[in-house]
């Protein structure tokens, strides 16, 4: 199958209209355009009384603090980087060999590189899984189109896997990801129970694209803002608080709704950065990039995507543009993109167990092997092990303890408990 379709969520223009045609920023209610036509900048919206579903998000985190480049290609439109995705210098470059220059005019008219600098601080619930970044979402006009998580495929079966919403997620859904606790996450798992965090995706993982990728260091980003469940002209101060997303413009803290914050850098047109115009190119019957034939027609800018020594070539060349143009800036070199280390594995772990509340409830008898497995767990085995208990604590109930192995399908615990229910809370 032909491996060139536009991606979605990629770090390109989203179809926002220009600066001065009268949209508002659905964001923040100001002007789209910023000085000196700079993106204006987005405050998080006020009277918002956050209310996460633990109290690890209303906490700041002990997590570093990463800060380092981010790019996207765009075409003079100059809204903030709020609910967009964003790239590496080599994963804006693969963007732009993939999906953009195999078509002319270019593909949403594609003329420049943004660059933003971004400070990230990872939640709480994150770090406890060893990670400082969550699953990259991709956003369409503003809206997170996922994937997120809507449930489990078999889910009373003895191999459950998580599934995915087909595109955005689907409130009616929420009863399929109650948490073990019974408590709802009162709307998407992976904002729910992790805040409103940076998502990464290292390309060639999941989740786009699947299939090897020859760019040094080429990673994407998911950057959620305020009201992330929708279009840019459906945002409304209610979803805003509601969702306030993981803006913080004075800095993040690692707190649920406090995870990032940005600054704008400067841009560099692709005309200064390619070897000829394209305009120019295209009037002599060249073209930029040919993907069936691997190379470019009266050019070798783009010849040969798989080539890890011409790649890198061409993230190099990118990079001394923007060190000659702003020479006053730190380096990219010198803000280098942290890994990306999300873990699909542990971060869905719990959607490769049982449903919860499915099936038949009963409380293990202070007799049953359950329940003393349940008892050991509490006292001995979460303090030596605490791994091996996911998402509980020493001063969790034996009632919990059961409902973990029942959703681990341990043999001894073939119930749930009956004491643990769905709440409203």
């Amino acid at each position: 199958p032909n491996k060139y379709y536009r991606s979605g969520g990629g770090p390109g223009p989203q179809g926002r209209r220009l600066a001065g045609d009268g949209d508002p920023d659905a964001t923040s209610g100001a002007s789209v355009g910023g000085a000196n036509g700079n993106p204006a900048p987005v405050t998080r919206p006020t009277g918002v009384d956050y209310h996460p579903w633990s109290e690890d998000l209303a906490q700041p985190s002990g997590a570093p603090l990463f800060e380092f480049y981010i790019y996207r290609a765009t075409n003079g439109e100059t809204y903030p980087p709020v609910n967009i995705n964003a790239a590496s210098l080599g994963g804006v470059l693969w963007y732009l060999h993939h999906e953009v220059v195999i078509q002319y005019p270019r593909k949403f008219n594609i003329d420049r590189i943004e660059r933003y600098k971004v400070k990230v601080k990872a939640t709480a619930p994150l770090l406890k899984l060893g990670m400082h970044f969550g699953p990259r979402v991709a956003f369409d006009r503003g809206q997170c189109t996922g994937p997120m998580v809507c449930g489990r495929k078999s889910p009373m079966g003895p191999h459950p896997e998580p599934e995915f919403c087909p595109d955005a997620f689907e409130i009616n859904k929420e009863t399929q990801i109650i948490a073990p606790s019974g408590k709802p996450y009162h709307g998407a798992y992976e904002w729910g129970k992790f805040g409103y965090h940076v998502g990464c995706n290292k390309l060639g993982d999941y989740p786009f694209p699947m299939f090897p990728v020859y760019y040094p260091d080429a990673v994407w980003f998911s950057l959620p803002g305020p009201c992330p469940s929708r279009p840019f002209d459906d945002k409304d101060t209610t979803c805003m608080q509601d969702e306030p997303g993981g803006l913080c413009p004075d800095g993040p803290t690692g707190q649920g709704n406090c995870t990032w914050s940005y600054e704008h850098m400067g841009s560099v047109m692709l005309e200064e950065f390619v070897d000829v115009p394209v305009a120019e190119l295209h009037s002599k019957g060249g073209r930029e990039y040919n993907p069936y034939a691997d190379r470019g027609v009266k050019t070798t800018f783009w010849d040969h995507i798989d080539s890890v020594e011409d790649n890198e070539k061409r993230v190099a060349k990118l990079r001394k543009v923007f060190a000659e143009k702003y020479p006053n800036q730190t380096l990219d070199e010198d803000l280098p993109t942290p890994l990306c280390d999300f873990d699909y594995g542990a971060f869905y772990k719990e959607f490769y167990w049982k449903a919860p509340f499915g099936g038949k409830c009963e409380d293990a008898a202070p007799s049953s092997k359950c329940h003393s497995m349940a008892v050991w767990g509490k006292q001995e085995g979460i303090v030596d092990h605490p791994e091996w208990y996911p998402g509980l604590t020493p001063n969790s109930s034996i009632a919990e303890f059961q409902q973990l192995f029942y959703m681990q399908d341990k043999e001894a615990c073939p119930h749930r408990p009956c004491s643990i229910k769905v709440t409203s809370e």
